[in-house]
């Protein structure tokens, strides 16, 4: 029997946790070829959105979808191989996928190999003409467009973590990724990013390019009764029970993080049987602590002694400003404390909510309890 919870990857149909309104939404925005900028913290479940949606338009001929994964994509050679590989799966065979993609291009003349699972690579010799990469990017920049056009259909592209194109050369890709974006009427961008101190000023920051291109859209954690209701129903589908004060109990734990609840979930679904108790949580709990304690400790142990104090002091209290706290914890000044914070906030191991900060990782808060005075 397959374990009913799933975590690490991207997720759909049963899997995915249901964010009914945030598909509705994304689906009008892409009709009306509205942009979208759309962030949140790591592990909230964008991408596992996005592709429930894309998938959404599998039966909609209307609509050309486009999925470009940047985490993939280091350089701007990178960037333009990752891009046409990702337009190669909007065509359905392959000799249309080799015929059409190498249509759409002008000037650089592009090479396709199979790989043992029987894929397409794209890949591309910039030296080969006197275009050179510059002349390379117009071309790809252009593709969506041109698409649009030729079939008369929407396209909707997304980039996920859209952030990354930020190291390939200064600002200077925003701007020239923008000059083509904002001409292209038959083509929904949607822009994705996870690391929202760095997404969040491209779009925000009246000096960047894409200050304003797209209406912006954050994604919160899912709400207590919906995760509630998720937890319940996957192990129901295995015979298994839960009632709901104990799986709300689980949904508290994970902070109402979608990947968090699946971490949990998938270790009492492992250790429990039947009818699941307080107990089985507890010992998945343990287990997890136990699994993630050197990742932990590498977390720690990456920090400043006076940031360990922060990250010590946020696991137990929800304000760390305060003079009693600062003075309880042996923090120093508010300005230290600020200085330490931005730089948590910046690896990633705090966020801010709700104008108050907090450890990101539930299980990391946890253990910050069980490890430090």
């Amino acid at each position: 029997m397959n374990n009913p919870f799933k975590f690490g990857e991207a997720v759909t149909g049963e899997y995915f946790t249901n964010r009914c309104k945030e598909i509705k939404d994304i689906n009008k925005y892409i009709k009306s070829a509205q942009n979208l900028f759309i962030y949140s913290q790591r592990r909230l479940g964008k991408t596992s959105l996005i592709k429930t949606v894309l998938k959404g338009f599998e039966a909609d001929s209307s609509v050309i979808t486009i999925y470009v994964d940047l985490q993939r994509a280091s350089t701007p050679g990178q960037f333009i191989e990752v891009y046409a590989k990702s337009i190669t799966k909007a065509f359905s065979t392959k000799k249309e996928k080799i015929e059409k993609i190498t249509g759409f291009f002008q000037k650089l003349i592009p090479f396709f190999e199979y790989t043992e699972g029987g894929n397409i690579k794209v890949s591309f010799d910039f030296s080969r003409t006197a275009s050179g990469m510059g002349k390379a990017l117009e071309e790809v920049y252009e593709i969506p467009q041109r698409i649009a056009e030729k079939y008369n259909k929407r396209v909707a592209v997304v980039f996920d973590e859209f952030q990354e194109i930020s190291k390939y050369n200064g600002i200077e890709f925003e701007k020239n990724l923008r000059s083509f974006v904002q001409h292209h009427s038959g083509v929904c961008y949607i822009f994705m990013g996870s690391k929202t101190h760095v997404i969040r000023d491209m779009f925000e920051n009246a000096d960047r390019a894409f200050y304003q291109a797209a209406k912006i859209y954050p994604i919160d954690t899912i709400s207590k009764e919906d995760l509630i209701k998720f937890i319940q129903e996957r192990f129901g589908s295995t015979g298994r029970k839960i009632d709901e004060i104990l799986a709300g109990e689980i949904a508290n734990l994970s902070q109402n993080s979608p990947f968090h609840v699946q971490m949990l979930c998938s270790q009492i679904w492992l250790e429990g049987s039947g009818i699941i108790n307080k107990e089985d949580v507890d010992s998945a709990v343990e287990s997890l602590m136990h699994t993630q304690n050197e990742l932990y400790y590498s977390w720690y142990n990456n920090v400043s002694m006076h940031q360990r104090a922060v990250l010590g002091s946020l696991s137990r209290e929800t304000e760390i400003f305060s003079n009693d706290v600062r003075l309880k914890n042996n923090l120093g000044s508010t300005s230290t404390v600020q200085s330490s914070v931005k730089t948590l906030v910046n690896k990633n191991y705090v966020v801010k909510k709700d104008k108050k900060y907090e450890i990101y990782d539930p299980f990391f808060r946890i253990w910050l309890r069980k490890n430090t005075l």
